[in-house]
């Protein structure tokens, strides 16, 4: 007798989101024919006025999800290759080496967790530094600065290497979510979202849309931004949050259980894990061999890419991983369609001169003489945190905020270096003032550790604190090492 009732709320719950795709695909058709109807601006031509009906379809449905993101842009370009017969400017993003980096890092990234070495890792810290609940906040600290420069999803690093390994301890220590969270699983589960987003910036290859920002960067203010040129910019600002933020935590939010053995939990781990496996030496090679070859870029003129994809190659050849590994890799496929499709799209805009138009348009809307350039900066990205609570999703602010808060930058005559680096760094640690700014915040928040008002208030605080240290300790670095 339930069966009707049950077929027809499968059956509602269908209806209601066919119901709601199909105004969210409106709004995504709609909003863009409506811009390329309307007459084209002074000073701007029709091929970069269509580009940027497309971008904002683009942007659209990357905020509203009508499609998974690759299916977006796959759209997007396909009705831009029939309707204004431009493939090639929409493909031309796949041959940017930027997207290739990310593309292979993601597949490095794959390869340290199919071979265990990332766990393996935590679990030989957890042994000599996890004295205490303090202790395992900076072995998790250390443990995601490791892995960030080979895994531009912080989602697949901090949520998939190493968040089973936190809630594996967690478990074993007695805390789950609920009366005992906490014990000690609240306060290691809301500290590895603020590390996720700071090792996020300290390399470009910590996460995905990070290189979105350094292609702006190029466009827009014509700054050069290598893997290592990125690193020597974050390192100082981003190591002293890194370093600050396991404590500024645990006094926030201090955990029932302080002290534990240690070592136990950790022979554990290991034991579970078997001998350290061919795969697993080889692969350490190699890790070490391609943060050199990142690093020493500068010296040696190898492309950051080349590198990548030298890595990838040799894991292939040497047998760490299988072509069928990096083949399902999901997030490293979809990452390559979407963020390529941007990068052309941001590539066809520069081209027609459409931020240099902007540049034009906003200097004449904003009076910025008189106005101190730091100054300027500091009230571009306070405004650029305040309006995060809109976003959810890194990538959708990068693509819709980041090239606005630039070009007035430009526009103010700020500091270019210090200009993009503000804006790109506070573009990701921001994301920390929900629970839903960056992907992998639903990940550690729906496991129920912390309720969201504490969630909200930990990211408040410390996204306050990145940004004092940034503007302070990071700008004062900056002049030092000749970057302004």
């Amino acid at each position: 007798m339930n069966q009707p009732p049950e077929r027809n709320h499968v059956s509602n719950t269908e209806r209601g989101y066919m119901k709601s795709r199909i105004w969210k695909l409106a709004v995504c058709i709609a909003v863009p024919i409506g811009i390329l109807l309307l007459p084209v601006p002074k000073g701007l031509t029709l091929v970069a006025w269509q580009l940027l009906a497309l971008y904002i379809a683009a942007i659209l449905g990357l905020l509203l999800r009508p499609m998974p993101e690759p299916a977006v842009l796959l759209a997007v370009i396909g009705v831009s290759s029939i309707c204004f017969r431009n493939s090639a400017t929409m493909l031309a993003g796949y041959t940017s080496s930027t997207v290739w980096l990310v593309f292979c890092a993601f597949m490095i990234g794959t390869a340290i967790v199919q071979t265990g070495l990332g766990r393996r890792f935590a679990y030989v810290l957890i042994g000599r530094m996890g004295k205490g609940t303090l202790g395992l906040g900076y072995v998790t600290a250390c443990t995601d600065l490791v892995l960030s420069p080979v895994t531009p999803s912080n989602t697949a690093r901090s949520g998939g290497i190493i968040f089973p390994i936190v809630r594996s301890l967690a478990d074993s220590l007695g805390s789950k979510p609920g009366a005992t969270s906490r014990r000690v699983g609240a306060y290691l589960t809301v500290l590895l979202y603020q590390i996720s987003l700071t090792t996020g910036y300290i390399f470009i290859t910590g996460i995905a849309p990070n290189f979105l920002s350094a292609k702006f960067g190029q466009e827009i203010l014509k700054v050069d931004i290598t893997w290592l040129l990125w690193f020597k910019a974050a390192v100082v600002p981003g190591m002293i949050c890194l370093l600050v933020v396991p404590l500024l935590v645990y006094w926030m939010y201090p955990p029932e259980l302080k002290s534990f053995d240690s070592r136990e939990l950790s022979k554990k781990g290991l034991a579970d894990l078997g001998p350290f496996s061919r795969r697993e030496k080889v692969l350490s090679v190699l890790f070490v061999l391609a943060i050199l070859g990142w690093a020493t870029g500068g010296i040696t003129k190898i492309d950051a890419t080349a590198v990548a994809i030298a890595f990838v190659g040799a894991c292939l050849v040497l047998g760490v991983i299988t072509w069928d590994d990096l083949a399902v890799t999901k997030g490293a496929w979809s990452t390559f369609i979407w963020y390529g499709g941007v990068v052309g799209l941001a590539d066809g805009l520069a081209k027609a001169k459409f931020f240099d138009w902007m540049a034009k348009v906003l200097s004449s809307s904003f009076n910025f003489n008189g106005i101190n350039g730091i100054l300027t900066l500091a009230i571009l990205v306070l405004v650029s945190l305040l309006v995060r609570y809109l976003f959810a999703s890194m990538a959708t602010f990068v693509t819709t905020m980041v090239p606005v808060l630039l070009t007035l930058a430009l526009v103010a005559h700020a500091p270019v270096y210090p200009a993009f680096f503000l804006i790109a760094f506070a573009a990701c640690y921001g994301c920390v003032l929900t629970h839903y700014g960056g992907a992998v915040g639903p990940v550690l928040f729906g496991e129920g550790y912390v309720d969201q008002t504490t969630w909200w208030k930990i990211g408040a605080v410390f996204t306050l604190f990145s940004f004092l240290i940034h503007m302070t300790v990071g700008l004062f670095y900056w002049k030092l090492i000749g970057l302004w």
